[in-house]
């Protein structure tokens, strides 16, 4: 039994109770009003009876004659009697017990008791068609109330067998679409919203572990085989012992580079934002090599510029776009900072060889380096985007002739954006 059918029968059976407890008391309280309209009329009439009843000698006898009163309307009857024995009687008087007509009893003087009789069955028409009314309704009742419940059990289940749907692609990995989440805030719109993060990180997860596994089997190759020639050759007698170690542990470092270039963008970064000042976190990844700090060109703002970022990936970014300004170019390298719209501005400018504007959309694609004299992974700018990205900053390049422009914003304390 699927979800829309219980909530269904839920419905229904709430119909069946409530409609059942409406029949009940609406029932007992009609009742009640019967049976008080009932004991009005005996009131009335024992009262009357009372009033043209008079004892003479010890004997009761009427004071009219004139019972007329007794045939018109409904019928009714009396009895005034003494143990068995029966002394007046008048009206109509029913001679068995009948569940139409309403007996009462009230004592008289001299021991005499007045028995009054009142025919009722009018009313227990009423009664009963006011439950026969009740128990007829009540089937239609429930069947409005599965019908409806049915529907709304529709709009509630139908996003939840979405939800179900998209549950078993995404087990199967097979990212599905986003499920469309209801109008409004309430549980089933949350749970859309927060099922779609979900795949989407998801996704991005499998799609950083694939690329590890594809950029790792494709660059580890090269040191490998590097690494297998040199020791061949060196136990052939080929080479010599330290031309050999000193070619493997080249190849060595290379795949330690690859692979920790390939853990850290296969991992989501750790994101911690706090305030921290532009100027000094430039002067951080300064080289320590003074034939490069000579070839620096800085512009720096009089006053320090505050930012919005994470210090580990900043430092990494800034390190990541200067070391590539540097080996990429012979010359000078210009570093500037400076604040605008709300933003904090790095620039780092080189005049090497620079790229083509094809190259331009690909320097940060991992692995990708368009001259091949120059050493290096081919995941630092890669690794710079991912940290940009995860501080909701921006990164951008510029053909600058000669020469590269990268370009790295991030927001400001205080800024639009901050």
């Amino acid at each position: 039994m699927n979800l829309r059918t219980r909530v269904a029968l839920g419905a229904a059976a709430i119909a069946v109770l409530t409609a059942g407890l409406h029949l009940v008391i609406g029932y007992a309280s009609f009742s009640r009003l019967v049976e008080d309209d009932i004991s009005r009329e005996q009131t009335l009439l024992t009262r009357a009876i009372r009033g043209a009843l008079t004892f003479e000698n010890g004997k009761p006898r009427l004071r009219t004659t004139d019972l007329s009163w007794l045939d018109s309307g409904n019928p009714m009857g009396f009895r005034v009697k003494k143990g068995r024995v029966i002394f007046i009687e008048g009206g109509v008087f029913p001679q068995r017990r009948d569940a139409n007509w309403a007996v009462s009893n009230a004592p008289l003087s001299n021991g005499f008791e007045l028995e009054v009789a009142d025919y009722v069955g009018e009313y227990r028409k009423a009664q009963a068609r006011q439950l026969r009314a009740g128990a007829i309704s009540l089937p239609f009742v429930v069947l409005l109330a599965s019908l409806l419940g049915w529907w709304v059990a529709g709009g509630i289940t139908r996003p939840i067998e979405k939800l179900a749907d998209a549950a078993e692609e995404l087990s199967s990995l097979k990212f599905p679409e986003p499920v469309l989440a209801s109008a409004g805030n309430d549980e089933l719109s949350r749970l859309a919203g927060s099922f779609n993060r979900m795949v989407f990180a998801v996704r991005d997860a499998f799609e950083r572990e694939r690329a590890f596994t594809r950029y790792a089997s494709h660059e580890l190759r090269t040191p490998l085989a590097t690494m297998q020639a040199q020791l061949e050759a060196f136990a052939a007698g080929v080479t010599d012992k330290e031309k050999a170690t000193a070619a493997s542990l080249t190849a060595l470092k290379q795949m330690r580079d690859i692979l920790e270039g390939l853990l850290t963008l296969s991992r989501e970064p750790r994101v911690a934002l706090e305030p921290l000042p532009a100027r000094a976190m430039l002067r951080q990844v300064l080289p320590e090599d003074p034939r490069a700090k000579e070839r620096l060109r800085l512009d720096l703002p009089d006053e320090e510029a505050w930012l919005l970022g994470d210090e580990e990936l900043l430092r990494r970014a800034l390190r990541n776009l200067l070391d590539n300004a540097l080996k990429y170019s012979s010359g000078e390298v210009r570093l500037k900072v400076r604040e605008k719209n709300g933003k904090v501005i790095f620039e780092v400018r080189d005049f090497g060889e620079g790229v083509s504007a094809p190259q331009l959309d690909r320097l940060t694609d991992p692995f990708v380096r368009f001259n091949p004299n120059v050493a290096g992974s081919g995941l630092g700018l890669s690794l710079t985007r991912q940290a940009v990205e995860a501080m909701k900053g921006g990164l951008e390049f510029e053909l600058a002739r000669p020469g590269l422009l990268a370009r790295l914003t991030l927001p400001a304390i205080g800024g639009e954006d901050a």
